[in-house]
């Protein structure tokens, strides 16, 4: 991993060392149900590719998020810019309420 950057939004964000995605973890820890988030993201737009117990992975275009229990995600997508917005909106939105 490059180093992290903290947002004042309550998330970590580094890019992954093969530049193929960025990893987004609330600053404070988050058990999540992740039945239920993943139906968030869904309701977002986004079509589910896999679902197991340990990660459902979600896409939307030219993007793909990888949820874990954990409350972290892994977004593939171009622009670092994207990647941020989908971050403030997985805080914002999809972890409300877990």
């Amino acid at each position: 991993m490059n180093e992290s950057e903290t947002h004042d939004e309550g998330f970590v964000m580094e890019l992954c060392s093969g530049k193929a995605a960025w990893q987004i973890e609330p600053s404070e820890k988050v058990e999540i149900n992740i039945e239920t988030v993943s139906e968030k993201i869904q309701n977002a737009g986004y079509s589910v590719k896999i679902k197991t117990r340990m990660c459902h992975i979600l896409h939307k275009e030219d993007v793909k998020i990888t949820l874990f229990p954990s409350g972290k995600i892994l977004v593939k997508c171009e622009e670092k810019k994207k990647a941020i917005e989908i971050a403030k909106q997985h805080l914002q939105e999809w972890l409300i309420g877990e």
